[in-house]
């Protein structure tokens, strides 16, 4: 019994932080389909953002992305 509650507030803490990585990965993988990258496949960086947690989706938006000059 003490141990389902332990894990509902666990789940309750973790939740913004699942909800974080879901939202980042869906905005990063929308803006490589759209945009376009910078220096490796698509496909690659979809991978990045979906299996390296925050790094992936960090590192697609500081380093992966097409830059546009104006």
């Amino acid at each position: 019994m003490n141990d389902f509650r332990f894990t509902n507030e666990l789940l309750l803490i973790l939740s913004p932080l699942v909800l974080l990585q879901i939202s980042l990965v869906v905005y990063c993988g929308i803006k490589i389909f759209k945009e376009g990258v910078q220096n490796l496949n698509q496909w690659i960086w979809l991978c990045i953002c979906i299996f390296i947690s925050v790094l992936g989706p960090i590192s697609y938006l500081l380093i992966g992305r097409k830059k546009e000059y104006t």
